[in-house]
């Protein structure tokens, strides 16, 4: 395989990777906050959403600050890749796999997501060190 397709390919990795860290961390401040307070069901939907499109903002940053081509497919890719391992990952720590908690809206949003923060982090240049 060629070197650019594998640095590709660890590129989504990475940042499908991340974005799940993430997600497992959002996830554990938002059990706190939900033990200590009254939040109804709409709001913990609407945080869930949240934690999926700031999960995805941070490992497609971090995944692809490299810079490269193609940020709106890896971004696509990586955004697609990520809801199905969370749901795979939190369905594991749950104990019960339901394919029926897995919505087209989770993957529509996260592939936005992606694409849109793909294209940006690839363009971001990093600003020169002064010494």
């Amino acid at each position: 395989m060629e070197k650019s397709a594998v640095r590709w390919i660890l590129d989504i990795v990475k940042t499908v990777v991340i974005a799940i860290l993430c997600s497992m961390i959002f996830v554990l401040i938002f059990a706190l906050i939900v033990k200590s307070t009254d939040i109804n069901e709409t709001g913990i939907a609407y945080a869930n959403q949240g934690i999926k499109i700031a999960s995805v903002l941070i490992g497609t940053l971090v995944g692809f600050r490299r810079g490269g081509e193609a940020g709106w497919l890896k971004g696509l890719i990586a955004g697609l890749l990520y809801v199905f391992f969370s749901f795979l990952v939190f369905s594991l720590i749950s104990g019960e796999l339901s394919w029926s908690n897995l919505s087209w809206i989770d993957f529509v949003t996260s592939a936005a997501v992606g694409v849109i923060c793909g294209v940006i982090a690839v363009n971001v240049k990093k600003s020169p060190k002064i010494a």
